[in-house]
């Protein structure tokens, strides 16, 4: 979207365009002052508005190269303005100057050193509020001095009077020309067109003939709907068309302003433009907070689809991976299941001689290690679906428990004298799940607790059934424990703990992602690691007794599907 303003738009035109549009920025500068300076009232010179200085305002904005000289030209031109209306040439050029340097000082403040000054956020509009209001304070100080010099009256009142009709005139009308020109309107056609005939209607009613004050508030509501429905321009816009019929209004005695003119003219002036000032800066305000809004909801709305366009492409990704996997350990399977043969033979024949031998069993060994390696690569690049592919079972939870000791303490090399301690209750412990999923849980935990026990070491390992939803194992070990600073980094693939002991220890740094993986997304429990990082391990798996339906995949919820 282009967020220039009708002042940036013209400060980028061709300098003799550009020069033009400033003499007719001048010359709308001195129709408005003249037909404000000639309608004073005789006890109060003050206008009822004074446009004047929002037209100043724009004109500087729009020049290009040193702004004071066009801000002096504004104040000469002002001078000769009221000279022509009749005021004494030392007001004349009081007030002259002090709308020239105002109109410097507020297009100074906006731009703030740049050349375009723009109003399409919150915070740039309380920006332009703050400048128009140290703006106006030159004419407060210099002007309300000299008119109350001449006149008679009251500074203080001069000075307040001259305070709001300036200030509701340049917030009224200045912010036309500082909003964004184009922004996309999403509402549909009727809302706007409806809007607009509403605030139409109320305008005549609010400023008919005898109508009473205090249906004014209509408007505001009315023009609140366009500023938290459409963009800010369009609020600008019904502002400065507001703001000019209850000036016309006022001025032609019709309307509750023109009533209380009658009986009260300084307060009849006060009470419409703080009526001005009000709309003007509550319709700009809550523009400003909306398009806002919008503009952030737009961001996050392109950032959302960014990033499910990232996270499809990294599914996608991630499935090319594990299909290359899958392949690639398939291919590699055939021949190292070659390799564990022939070197089995080797080791077996009794008429190898003592090198042969040798060499047969250092080949199986690191063939077997290899082995282990590919069946976990191909275990997690099929847990990357929630399913399990087997069907579940009703299974002996001890049973199964026994087994897997037994399988795994057979595997212990004999001079380690490691010691398994099973803590199991004496009945059958039933539950419903897919046994090879299970036992894989159960060996991969036991092989790295005797792995990582010192020699003449305990496992202990702990089947607890004492909730009838689930179930819970326990593996310990007394083996360098898990520092607490890499307690969660052993989830990850491939990664192992960083010590000397545990590098003494083989193996690939997949045990423990297999294992979560299969708890977490198949089985559909919990896993826990306690460790102090200095003395032993304790692994917790909490699995549920009814996870699936006999003969049915381990799908969550698979037991509720006939329900």
């Amino acid at each position: 979207m282009d967020a220039r303003g009708i002042a940036a738009r013209i400060y980028d035109l061709p300098t003799a365009r550009r020069r033009a549009v400033i003499a007719l920025g001048l010359a709308l500068t001195v129709a408005a002052s003249w037909w404000a300076v000639v309608d004073v009232t005789p006890d109060f010179p003050v206008s009822i508005w004074f446009p004047g200085s929002a037209a100043a305002v724009i004109t500087v904005l729009v020049s290009r190269g040193r702004r004071m000289v066009v801000a002096v030209l504004v104040g000469v031109v002002l001078v000769m303005v009221g000279v022509g209306a009749g005021r004494p040439i030392n007001v004349s050029i009081a007030y002259g100057l002090a709308i020239g340097l105002e109109a410097w000082v507020v297009a100074r403040m906006l731009t703030r050193g740049r050349p375009h000054a723009s109003m399409h956020n919150l915070e740039q509009m309380g920006w332009f509020l703050i400048s128009s209001t140290v703006g106006v304070l030159p004419v407060v100080v210099v002007a309300g001095a000299g008119a109350s010099f001449v006149s008679g009256v009251n500074p203080i009142l001069v000075g307040a009077a001259l305070l709001a009709s300036h200030l509701s005139a340049i917030v009224a009308l200045v912010p036309i020309v500082l909003v964004p020109l184009r922004e996309r309107f999403t509402k549909p056609v009727w809302e706007p067109i409806f809007q607009s005939v509403t605030l139409l209607g109320l305008t005549v009613v609010v400023f008919g003939p005898a109508a009473p004050l205090a249906i004014t508030f209509l408007l505001l509501t009315t023009l609140m709907w366009a500023a938290a429905r459409f963009p800010p321009v369009w609020v600008a816009a019904q502002t400065i068309g507001l703001a000019t019929a209850a000036t016309v209004a006022t001025s032609l005695g019709v309307g509750p302003f023109a009533v209380l003119l009658q009986d009260d003219p300084r307060g009849s002036l006060f009470a419409l433009q703080l009526f001005l000032l009000t709309h003007a800066t509550a319709g700009l305000f809550v523009a400003a907070q909306s398009a806002e809004w919008r503009t952030t909801a737009a961001e996050l709305a392109v950032r959302e689809r960014d990033a499910m366009r990232v996270a499809d492409e990294l599914r996608e990704l991630n499935q090319q991976k594990d299909h290359f996997i899958a392949s690639v350990s398939h291919e590699l399977r055939t021949p190292v299941t070659s390799i564990l043969g022939f070197s089995e033979q080797l080791t077996e024949q009794d008429q190898a001689d003592a090198e042969t031998a040798l060499a047969g069993r250092i080949i199986y060994r690191n063939a077997r290690r290899l082995a282990d390696v590919i069946e976990d690569v191909l275990e997690l690049s099929q847990l990357t679906t929630t399913a399990s592919v087997r069907p579940a079972t009703e299974l002996d939870a001890r049973r199964m428990l026994i087994d897997c000791v037994e399988d795994a303490t057979g595997l212990v090399a004999p001079g380690r004298n490691v010691n398994v301690e099973v803590q199991a209750p004496e009945h059958p412990v039933i539950m419903i799940g897919v046994e090879q999923d299970l036992t894989r849980v159960c060996a991969n935990l036991l092989s790295n607790a005797l792995k990582f026990s010192p020699v003449g070491g305990t496992v202990t390992v702990a089947l607890i059934d004492d909730d009838p939803d689930e179930l819970e194992l326990r593996v310990s070990d007394e083996g360098p424990g898990i520092p607490l600073a890499q307690q969660e980094a052993v989830w990850e693939r491939f990664y192992r703990v960083q010590s000397p002991r545990h590098s003494e220890v083989p193996g690939t740094g997949l045990g423990l992602p297999i294992v979560r993986a299969l708890v977490v997304q198949r089985i559909g429990g919990s896993i826990e690691l306690h460790s102090d990082g200095v003395h032993g391990t304790t692994m917790i798996v909490r699995a549920p007794r009814h996870r699936g339906t006999l003969g049915r995949t381990g799908q969550p919820g698979a037991e509720n599907a006939g329900d």
